[in-house]
């Protein structure tokens, strides 16, 4: 993958916009010394409608786990013969969605996310698809494709704190509420950190 990202990550101070207030920042340094941190990648991926720019998100399957039902972009746990993490991200968007490799170009990454309820270290790549694209999704894991604008995420102030009942406890947290489709956790965190890169970017 050849990295088209110019100028340097936002990293965590972005990802954190969009975490519950006073949660510390995890040390990502330490998370990947962690030998009990599960390994993982998403892609979030740019694609065209209608000449306007959409980012492709998913919403899972009901499942026990504390990821069940919840918006993410495609991606996840590197399987044994996954040569690299580039791959567990291409590999999975194919499986989830159906868009293969060819149909988009890898932009660059993102700053990896750990997720202490899961244990999962993610590394989040982007994806550019320059034509539209075809979803056929996995209905055993993904119940609908969300294809949102970009510019629905770059609006000001669109992050808003909502309160959500969390592994049982009610929680004031940021997230991005698009249509009722309800985006918080992880995921939202690398949309806070992708967004201000574009922005960044947009400067320059």
């Amino acid at each position: 993958m050849q990295e088209a990202i110019s100028v340097p990550l936002p990293g965590q101070l972005a990802q954190y916009l969009a975490v519950p207030p006073n949660r510390p920042m995890t040390d990502l340094e330490e998370a990947k010394k962690n030998p009990n941190a599960r390994k993982a990648a998403v892609l979030a991926l740019l694609h065209p409608i209608k000449d306007r720019t959409h980012l492709a998100l998913i919403r899972r399957n009901e499942y026990p786990g504390v990821h069940s039902g919840q918006i993410s972009f495609p991606g996840g746990k590197v399987e044994e013969n996954d040569p690299d993490l580039e791959f567990t991200a291409t590999r999975e968007t194919q499986e989830e969605i159906g868009v293969e490799f060819d149909h988009y170009e890898l932009w660059g990454k993102l700053t990896e996310v750990y997720i202490p309820p899961s244990g999962f270290l993610v590394q989040p790549y982007v994806g550019l698809a320059s034509s539209p694209l075809n979803f056929t999704r996995d209905p055993r894991e993904v119940v609908e494709v969300i294809n949102a604008p970009l510019d629905f995420f770059l609006q000001p102030e669109v992050l808003k704190e909502k309160t959500l009942n969390v592994r049982g406890m009610q929680l004031d947290i940021p997230v991005f509420d698009f249509n009722g489709h309800i985006i918080w956790g992880a995921t939202a965190m690398m949309i806070s950190e992708l967004i201000t890169l574009i922005k960044r970017l947009d400067e320059n």
